[in-house]
């Protein structure tokens, strides 16, 4: 008798555990989709930013490949507000600082760049630019140095090589360089350009002149335009700056 009285409440403990486990089981659900939920919000957040930064990026980089810079400014700084440690927005923010001869805040702002990231090598080619605008050929051939090591394809960077060791007056070492590029690169009329350099620097105009229209022709105005400021800007006198 006293073994069946028992088993009513072994029954109601029973009860009661399935219970509890029950009333843990549906906190412990509650908690999962309320997390789910939260990490959906968050994902989605990431996402709404991402694509507001990617927008304002591409807007600074039309207007800047535009020449419209106060537009270009203010589109880079909206970029940067959303994601102000990403090294391409900090890099097209120096871009337009150097464009507006900004100098001192272009070399600040890609100073920047190399506490975050120290092997982002466009800063190092930019900050070369920097100081080629500058006509401190000892520093820029050092930066365009570093840069190349990060891309020892890029042509550009090659070319930029060579005007600064022409500008130091190495000429046998731009000779050297000058290898590097080739007259048959139907991307890029470097070589027409550094020879002509070299040309103008030993005197020899008609043969310049003969380079300069030949890369013209081959290349087209636009590209030719492109590249005569930065060959002409090796010839020009220093600017006074503030």
């Amino acid at each position: 008798m006293n073994k069946r009285r028992q088993n009513p409440k072994g029954i109601e403990k029973i009860e009661n555990l399935g219970a509890k486990t029950s009333r843990v089981l549906w906190l412990y659900f509650g908690v999962l989709i309320c997390f789910l939920k939260v990490g959906g919000w968050s994902a989605d957040l990431e996402d709404q930013q991402e694509g507001l930064f990617a927008k304002a990026y591409q807007d600074a980089l039309v207007a800047f490949k535009r020449l419209d810079l106060d537009e270009a400014q203010r589109s880079i700084l909206k970029a940067q507000e959303l994601k102000p440690k990403d090294p391409k927005a900090i890099v097209l923010a120096a871009r337009i600082f150097l464009q507006k001869k900004e100098y001192d805040k272009a070399e600040k702002e890609l100073y920047r760049v190399f506490k975050l990231q120290p092997d982002y090598g466009a800063a190092y080619q930019y900050l070369g630019e920097v100081f080629y605008a500058k006509k401190d050929y000892k520093e820029a051939l050092y930066r365009f140095e570093q840069a190349a090591m990060h891309d020892s394809s890029s042509k550009e960077i090659l070319l930029k090589r060579i005007y600064c060791t022409i500008g130091l007056g190495r000429m046998d070492a731009a000779e050297n360089l000058l290898s590097g590029l080739s007259a048959f690169d139907e991307s890029s009329p470097g070589y027409y350009f550094a020879k002509a350099a070299l040309c103008r620097m030993r005197k020899k105009y008609n043969e310049e002149k003969k380079l300069l229209d030949t890369a013209r022709i081959v290349y087209g105005n636009d590209a030719f335009s492109q590249y005569l400021r930065d060959y002409e800007s090796l010839f020009a006198k220093k600017e006074t700056l503030d």
